[in-house]
Parts: structure tokens; sequence; C-alpha cells
């Protein structure tokens, strides 16, 4: 179950690129093989790497034309650091984050 009142933001990487996920939409999260699975609603989520949960996420709106170039929903996007965040939509997460139970990195194996 998630946790309404979690604040922040969990942060990860797949496939080169950091994502950020309100705590709040995280239902569970579960180390598989060399990465992780993330349950966020009915989706299951792959991470390659957990980044941390931070608290001061500033999330700005995506300009339009970013669906030009990417026609996947967001919730907005993000600086931590220096390293640029795509903040997911917990209702539309992005194909590239989605769990595939077919991973070989799941089964522990190289």
């Amino acid at each position: 179950m998630s946790v309404p009142h979690a604040r922040g933001f969990l942060l990860l990487r797949r496939a080169g690129g950091c994502w950020g996920i309100a705590s709040a939409a995280v239902d569970g999260l579960v180390a598989r093989g060399a990465g992780y699975r993330i349950s966020v609603g009915e989706a299951a989520l792959a991470a390659d790497e957990i980044l941390g949960v931070v608290e001061d996420l500033r999330v700005r709106p995506a300009a339009p034309v970013l669906r030009r170039f990417w026609p996947e929903v967001t919730a907005g996007l993000a600086v931590h650091g220096r390293l640029p965040v795509v903040v997911v939509d917990p209702r539309h997460p992005p194909a590239a984050l989605r769990f595939d139970e077919g991973e070989r990195r799941d089964e522990g194996r190289d």
C-alpha cells in the first residue's frame, strides 16, 4: 500500500537516465538480482540503481515541445544537483521503466 503522507521523490537510474517518482505513489520496492522492482499502483517498474529519496526536488512542467520529441507523459522535469530528472506520472509510467519479468538480471545470472 502506498503511503499518502510520504514526502519527497524516489530517485532512480534506468537505462542511463535519471527518474523521479513521488514517494507517496510507491507501493513497494524489492531488490531483484542486479536491479530493483518498484510497485506503483498496478504497474511494476524497473530500476538499475536507487539513488535515494529527496524532499527538495523542484518540479517544473515539461514544455509542450517535449511531446514532439518524446511522446511519453511526465509529471514534469527537475534538476537534482546537476542531474536532470524526469519526474514520472504514476498513472502513466514510461515504457523505459516497465519491469520485464524475463529480464536476465532478475534470474541472478549474467
